[in-house]
């Protein structure tokens, strides 16, 4: 039996599918409620699938509902048929999203996808009705049980300069204190750092035209213009932070 927490704030659960991940997130019966809802034993809001770039859309869709009729998911969405809405929401064009000089690096990247990779997570931003968010991408899950969301939000709802909450990632504890500069009872912070892997924020901080700045220091990103880098770089540019729940991990496979 899972025992959710006592929300406070609603929060919407989104991920999304694209060609290469949608069998194992819809075709396998576990992995998408066992692996990434409800190890976070949280009571959601929404849990929406952003159906992405994929080829055979019409079988997608027939296993999204399929998901949705065993409350696994309560909805899910086309990225295709909102992208014109999503794009004049956050004052972006098509063209905005356009490869790095090491995409000759990585199979398979051009200026698609890097439209593809950042019109996944902000379909989702645009789509999600509850006070906050939290997106993982398709090759992310936990292994165990995690009961943070609750203590994230009140430290962001407390710390007007955090504004992204999120997991130790594979478990790397280290790295995380090394990328920090302080820390209390439950959490990491940092002054700077973002991942699309797995992030809760608030919608009334997301939900907005942000995403047009690109910073020097954000070439770190690999690929090109991503959705990591301009978040990054809205981010750094205000002087915001980040928090990482100490005593849990996602897993990241990609």
């Amino acid at each position: 039996m899972t025992f959710f927490s006592k929300n406070k704030k609603s929060v919407t659960f989104a991920t999304a599918c694209w060609e290469e991940d949608w069998k194992t997130l819809l075709l396998d019966d576990n992995y998408l409620n066992e692996k990434m809802i409800s190890p976070h034993s949280y009571d959601f809001e929404e849990k929406i699938l952003i159906i992405n770039n994929v080829k055979d859309r019409k079988k997608v869709e027939e296993l999204a509902q399929d998901k949705v009729q065993k409350n696994i998911l309560t909805g899910y969405v086309i990225a295709e048929d909102i992208s014109s809405n999503v794009l004049d929401f956050f004052q972006l064009k098509r063209s905005d999203f356009k490869k790095g000089d090491d995409a000759h690096l990585y199979a398979n990247v051009d200026n698609d996808w890097i439209y593809y990779n950042a019109l996944a997570p902000l379909s989702a931003i645009y789509s999600a009705k509850s006070d906050y968010l939290l997106y993982m991408t398709g090759d992310s899950y936990l292994k165990d049980t995690v009961r943070w969301i609750d203590k994230s939000i009140a430290m962001l709802e407390k710390k007007e300069k955090v504004k992204v909450a999120n997991l130790v990632w594979n478990g790397k504890v280290d790295e995380v204190k090394k990328e920090s500069y302080k820390k209390n009872r439950n959490f990491f912070f940092a002054k700077e750092g973002f991942s699309d892997q797995l992030f809760l924020v608030s919608l009334e901080t997301f939900k907005k035209p942000i995403y047009h700045e690109i910073r020097e220091d954000s070439h770190h990103f690999p690929r090109g213009d991503v959705f990591e880098k301009r978040v990054f770089s809205y981010l750094k540019n205000r002087g915001y932070e980040r928090l990482i729940f100490k005593h849990g991990s996602y897993t990241h496979i990609g």
